[in-house]
């Protein structure tokens, strides 16, 4: 379901980066994660947001976004490329921790 991006609780956390584009993380104030992705669409290129899960931790919600920017549509790959892009992935997410 694409939503509105102004949806997003004023009182909600946003965890966004540029190697995570086009997905961010919220935290709301219970302490749930939310992955979004940004999406525009239709003839005057409305920007929504399409909610795509709640990992019940930071580390699930990493690894959530790695997982929809490994699984691109349209990509094909062989068995050892698949895993290189996904440690290629996993490493420039967590690079950014340090």
């Amino acid at each position: 379901m694409l939503r509105n991006p102004d949806s997003v609780p004023a009182s909600d956390t946003i965890i966004a980066d540029p190697v995570m584009e086009p997905f961010f993380i919220t935290r709301s104030q219970t302490g749930g994660y939310t992955v979004y992705e940004r999406v525009v669409k239709g003839e005057n290129n409305t920007e929504y947001i399409k909610t795509l899960g709640y990992p019940s931790n930071f580390g699930n919600a990493l690894r959530s976004v790695a997982r929809e920017i490994l699984n691109e549509e349209g990509k094909t790959y062989d068995l050892k490329s698949y895993v290189d892009r996904w440690e290629s992935i996993k490493e420039s997410l967590t690079s950014i921790l340090e």
